[in-house]
């Protein structure tokens, strides 16, 4: 396995006053937002999100098995690792934003796929898929919770009563995901109308998993020539989410993300490790609607022509969402470009394979 580089400093502890802001979309940019080692420290740590950690020995049995997967023939990840390899020199050169990769990974990805699996591109996520993230409790005295958070708590204005809306639960791990958008905590005197931490709604750059026609041809011989319809249902009558986009993406439980940045207009990898953990831990909870200890999901945040590989599982002893780094390339080298290009065709057909038989065989059971 390709050792991590540059990972030490995820660790870091980090002073505990900054407050998240509360605009959500994973794109946006606000003067209230925190640093992203503070999101990291705080958020993360609140919605149970950890970034590299020690991987499971039986974890670490499923990403090695998702990683045997067959690659594509030789001629076409030669083909491939050589485009790759030119265009990155080439974007490097010109200083090239997030745009440019993006399209160039989204192209490497659209040759390396099979039928079976679909590729969308800067789509919103339906933010109830996100974990739940811990709110500090009203019992603390006021002045010490301005004191920690700073004069931004007199801005949430606060509620005397209201109608109490449950949370969907995403720690439940034998429970499916239900249809309904994300709600404040039942409200009381002394409770804050929006809470102070928050996770930014997902929107990846590039969101692959199986198609409609993939898995409602695999159903057929359970559910004959309603299966087409099944998932569809399942999802309108809340009973499992399997498509994550606010609007359907003709995808369902995605198994691989991604999300670009580019040091030419400022962006960096740890940037791009905080969107794709929370992409990550959602695509978790889709699959813990069917897989309540067993799920599995890979993420590659990248920088340019720097491309991380990482293993996103959800740590049953720990009840958290755990990302662990797989590999680390740069792809303006020949041998890395390879590498990287054999390692994410190895992904895909897992994605088609061995996932898709499991997810089959559960849903044959609901």
């Amino acid at each position: 396995m390709t050792q991590p580089i540059g990972t030490q400093e995820l660790q870091t502890a980090l002073p505990p006053h900054a407050l998240t802001s509360v605009s959500t979309r994973s794109r946006s940019s606000s003067p209230r937002e925190p640093s992203e080692a503070t999101y990291r420290a705080q958020t993360f740590f609140r919605a149970g999100i950890h970034v590299d950690v020690n991987v499971p020995r039986q974890v670490q049995s499923n990403v090695d098995l998702a990683l045997e997967a067959p690659p594509a023939t030789l001629a076409t990840i030669n083909h491939l690792a050589t485009k790759l390899q030119r265009e990155s020199l080439e974007l490097t050169a010109a200083q090239a934003g997030e745009t440019e990769w993006t399209v160039l990974l989204h192209e490497i990805l659209k040759e390396l796929k099979s039928t079976d699996v679909i590729v969308a591109r800067n789509r919103d996520w339906r933010p109830d898929l996100k974990p739940e993230v811990h709110q500090p409790s009203m019992s603390i005295p006021q002045k010490r919770l301005r004191d920690n958070l700073g004069d931004k708590v007199s801005e949430y204005p606060r509620i005397t009563a209201g109608p109490k809306a449950p949370l969907p639960s995403a720690q439940s791990s034998d429970s499916s995901l239900l249809d309904k958008p994300q709600t404040t905590e039942p409200t009381s005197a002394g409770q804050l109308a929006t809470a102070p931490f928050s996770l930014k709604d997902p929107r990846p750059d590039i969101s692959a998993g199986l198609s409609d026609q993939a898995l409602a041809l695999a159903l057929r011989s359970v559910h004959g020539d309603s299966a087409k319809f099944y998932l569809h249902d399942l999802q309108e009558t809340g009973s499992l989410i399997s498509d994550p986009g606010e609007a359907p993406l003709g995808l369902r439980f995605p198994f691989l993300l991604v999300e670009t940045k580019s040091g030419a207009t400022g962006g960096n990898l740890y940037q791009a490790q905080n969107q794709a953990a929370v992409g990550g831990a959602s695509a978790i909870n889709i699959l813990k609607g069917i897989f309540p200890l067993r799920c599995l999901s890979f993420l590659l945040p990248r920088k340019g022509p720097i491309c991380e590989l990482w293993a996103h599982f959800w740590d049953v002893n720990e009840h958290s969402y755990c990302m662990a780094n797989v590999g680390v390339w740069r792809t303006t080298h020949m041998d890395g470009a390879f590498d990287f290009v054999s390692k994410i065709s190895r992904v895909l057909n897992w994605g088609t394979g061995r996932f898709k038989d499991a997810i089959v065989e559960r849903l044959a059971l609901l």
